[in-house]
């Protein structure tokens, strides 16, 4: 009889403990979702309205609240056509493939028009038109039969009358921008500059970088800013004349600043406030989330090792060298803020909310397109609703160079570029 009464009280102290845990699953998974401000719920074999099934989905709804005036551009915001018209300045080694890939994907979807380059050119590459010069008429190709470009997002130099020359009057400019000093850092380690690799050769190598930074001119020619990835580059790639750099001009330079680039680019992008930025393009393009989703492009890893050792004083003397780039970051990075201010402090609710989303967009992308056939974003007050596919998916993931062939493709009927056709051409490497 006591070895009954044991193993009755014994019973019973197991299912107590199981409903407890049973009970701080529930718990942490509610706590859970109240801190990623979210539900999940799955839709299994939901059906349309002529009665068919339809795929199982994820639905993920993402709530926020409403401010003052956010909350009037999120209740309007939906009853505007987004605009399709697209100059995007696309700035080497400043978040610049990342944001082109958006523009690419949202063109390709829209069956849109794009300023591409000849195929092979002299920069080997099919997705570049020039790293020197604006447009001409010998660096692009015209438009289909019967059709108008609608979108320019490959690499050239900015010029307002060359970009007016090829894309329509009502054209948005878009452009992207990086601290000047990170900038430098991402370009040499990419591109390992000639001047800076002879200086480790030749002059000092155990600090190139500041023998070469306290005598710039005596390695790099002056003359020869459209060929050199250090001296000004941001401000040169903005348009801004070989002499007013060479001459440092600063008077002309401020004049350029403000009565071109100011009132010729609704938004510049910063790299590092990436979302913020495009959170306040997605406004001014009258956008949505899905069509500002990205995936990292051209990201240097953290776990490699840089080319040149970084040393204290560096960043002084860099200043010194790139004025116009300092300048120019800092003017943009100004006026990015004061127009963040000017939309209200629901703004960064938003941004907070795409950030969410997309990192529900990611973790589907990554895991699980191959189990489930579509992500489903429930329409909120930021965005519309929609749908993520393991498609849209693999637009967000391919390459520039693949992405750039398939719209030559789709625009001109061909596109044969390879890397060995191009060898075989005597193109140099970049």
């Amino acid at each position: 009889m006591m070895n009954i009464a044991h193993r009755r009280i014994l019973k019973s102290f197991i299912w107590v403990i199981a409903i407890c845990i049973v009970v701080a699953i529930m718990v942490s998974w509610h706590e859970f979702a109240m801190q990623q401000n979210m539900k999940i719920k799955m839709l299994t074999q939901t059906r349309d309205e002529g009665g068919k099934p339809t795929p199982t989905s994820i639905s993920i709804a993402v709530t926020a609240g409403i401010h003052n005036r956010s909350e009037i551009f999120a209740s309007s915001e939906f009853k505007h056509s987004p605009i399709t018209h697209i100059g995007f300045l696309k700035v080497h080694k400043a978040a610049s493939t990342t944001t082109q890939a958006i523009f690419l994907r949202f063109g390709w979807r829209r069956n849109l028009t794009f300023v591409l380059s000849p195929e092979y050119n002299r920069f080997g590459y099919p997705n570049i038109i020039s790293i020197n010069e604006s447009i001409t008429k010998y660096n692009t190709l015209p438009p289909p039969p019967g059709k108008t470009f609608d979108i320019l997002c490959n690499h050239v130099v900015y010029g307002e009358k060359e970009w007016s020359s090829v894309l329509p009057s009502d054209t948005v400019m878009i452009g992207t921008i990086r601290e000047p000093f990170g900038h430098f850092k991402s370009v040499i380690n990419y591109f390992n500059p000639r001047p800076l690799s002879f200086v480790q050769r030749a002059v000092d190598s155990s600090d190139p970088i500041g023998a070469f930074l306290a005598h710039p001119m005596k390695y790099e020619n002056p003359e020869f800013i459209r060929h050199s990835f250090t001296n000004n580059h941001l401000a040169f790639e903005y348009g801004v004349p070989p002499d007013i750099i060479i001459k440092k001009d600063f008077k002309t330079f401020e004049k350029y600043l403000k009565e071109v680039l100011d009132k010729q680019f609704k938004v510049v992008l910063t790299a590092e406030r990436y979302d913020v930025s495009l959170v306040l393009m997605k406004r001014k393009l009258n956008w949505s989330f899905k069509d500002i989703m990205y995936a990292l492009k051209n990201v240097r890893g953290v776990a490699k090792v840089d080319r040149y050792p970084i040393k204290e004083g560096h960043k002084v003397l860099h200043r010194n060298y790139a004025a116009f780039d300092y300048l120019l970051f800092e003017f943009f990075d100004n006026r990015l803020s004061r127009q963040i201010e000017a939309e209200g402090t629901g703004f960064m609710e938003e941004v907070a909310n795409f950030k969410e989303i997309r990192e529900q967009v990611e973790y589907y992308c990554h895991l699980l397109p191959g189990k489930i056939p579509a992500l489903k974003i429930e329409k909120n007050k930021w965005t519309e609703g929609f749908n993520m596919s393991q498609k849209d998916c693999e637009l967000m993931h391919i390459g520039e160079i693949p992405f750039v062939q398939m719209i030559r493709k789709k625009q001109y009927g061909s596109a044969n570029w390879s890397f060995v056709k191009r060898v075989a051409q005597g193109k140099p490497r970049k």
